[in-house]
């Protein structure tokens, strides 16, 4: 009943829930009743494959429902009954479709189901949603799917608890069904955690809490996810900013007493490539103060690495130093006042290198600093992108990014490392060394 008011009450709605308890039996009563009693009503049905798609729509779902009513409450005939369409003569209509498909009809309502598991759903938000914009209303519907933690429909149900994007959030818990007991639960719990070795399976299917059903996977992750949860105190970004540039979002603007540490990972900037991703953090607090983003090309990035350090007190600059890192770090190479704001990594060259004992080792500064809880993490999608983090592969998982995670962590390190001027190893005498400190002895300190 609490779910039926909310939906006649928001038009935008996005429900995460645990595992069988009805809800999409009790959305497609909801459709039904709008086409029977408010008439010449559409609804789109969504959901992943074909197959899916036919059975909400079919006898087995909402036809079914339909066959069950008593006679005075069904309309005077079906006027069309294909596996794709069913029309009533009052006007209403009902159509199932793929995901990948049904942006070319007006409608009153629209229903995607299981839409955590969507593949791109952000595509179909782009042209489902402008088909109910004239009025009509919108129904999210899904568990949790932990491999993608970043996923559109876990962006869009945090946007509506935080109040930020016009979406209702609804959360049911496993509990939500009467008939599940305490003891139930604690049988499910002891199961998973004996064929897994882990409580995620529990969290994705049964959670508690709906900050359960998001969290990502515990198992092979760098960094723990209480230790980001514990540094972690999200807000909105400031509505104005002095400072104007395109995808940048200020937490806090910049206090003049204050130094700062800028980490930079650079994409390409097309379409297609991850973000360049830019981390403000004072150096002083770890503070994260300012995330600039977006799809922007290397040399035009680095002009805006360049403002932003000017607007935060000359800022110094932790840059990745990978294919378009190096394009960064030759534009602030160019002038003096710049290029003293260019930290160097461990090797004294200009930039964190970027390989597998570099990332290693900025993953495990920046760890350092959150089990001591000396971190401030401000920027949802940093939070989210740091609990991805694979242990194995120091990577986030496949089709997912990690640009935020990686600008983070090399503002930390700019931030607490103190690098220094030149590592020179030389190779001294050999002969003279095996004669002095024996065979393995290769290399001496300069």
């Amino acid at each position: 009943m609490d779910v039926i008011e909310q939906l006649e009450t928001h038009r935008l709605n996005v429900i995460l829930k645990a595992r069988q308890l009805g809800m999409t039996w009790l959305v497609l009563c909801y459709v039904l009743w709008n086409m029977l009693y408010r008439p010449v009503f559409t609804a789109l049905l969504f959901s992943r494959r074909e197959t899916e798609a036919l059975y909400l729509l079919g006898q087995q779902r909402l036809r079914g429902i339909y066959s069950r009513l008593p006679s005075w409450m069904k309309t005077r005939q079906v006027v069309a009954d294909s596996s794709h369409e069913w029309v009533l003569s009052n006007g209403s209509v009902a159509y199932g479709f793929p995901t990948t498909a049904g942006d070319s009809y007006t409608a009153g309502f629209a229903f995607v189901d299981e839409a955590d598991l969507v593949p791109d759903l952000n595509r179909l938000m782009n042209a489902v949603k402008p088909t109910i914009d004239g009025g009509g209303s919108m129904v999210l519907l899904s568990r949790a799917d932990k491999t993608n933690p970043g996923s559109e429909f876990k962006r869009i149900y945090r946007g509506a608890r935080a109040g930020a994007n016009g979406w209702n959030p609804i959360f049911l818990p496993w509990y939500a069904r009467p008939d599940r007991t305490q003891e139930w639960y604690e049988t499910q719990k002891r199961d998973i955690l004996s064929r897994t070795g882990s409580l995620d399976d529990l969290y994705q299917q049964y959670p508690s809490t709906d900050e359960e059903a998001l969290m990502p996977p515990m198992l092979d992750r760098r960094l723990p996810y209480q230790w980001i949860q514990e540094c972690s105190a999200v807000t909105p970004w400031l509505p104005q900013t002095s400072i104007p540039l395109p995808g940048l979002r200020v937490y806090e603007e910049p206090v003049l007493t204050q130094d700062y540490v800028i980490g930079v990972d650079p994409a390409e900037g097309n379409p297609h490539s991850d973000d360049s991703v830019a981390q403000v953090v004072n150096r002083t607090t770890l503070e994260q103060v300012a995330v600039l983003s977006g799809k922007i090309e290397p040399e035009v990035f680095s002009d805006y690495i360049v403002t932003l350090s000017d607007r935060y007190n000359g800022a110094k600059v932790m840059v990745e130093r990978n294919n378009h890192g190096h394009v960064v770090i030759a534009r602030l190479n160019e002038t003096e006042r710049t290029r003293s704001r260019l930290l160097n990594g461990l090797d004294g060259s200009p930039g964190w290198m970027s390989s597998v004992r570099g990332k290693a080792m900025m993953y495990d500064i920046l760890a350092d600093q959150l089990r001591a809880g000396t971190v401030t993490i401000r920027d949802e999608t940093t939070r989210v992108q740091l609990t991805s983090i694979e242990g194995s592969s120091l990577r986030a998982p496949e089709n997912e990014a990690d640009d935020y995670a990686v600008a983070f962590a090399l503002a930390i390190t700019g931030a607490v490392l103190k690098p220094a001027t030149s590592f020179v190893f030389p190779y001294t005498n050999r002969a003279r060394d095996r004669k002095v400190y024996g065979r393995r002895s290769r290399l001496s300190l300069s």
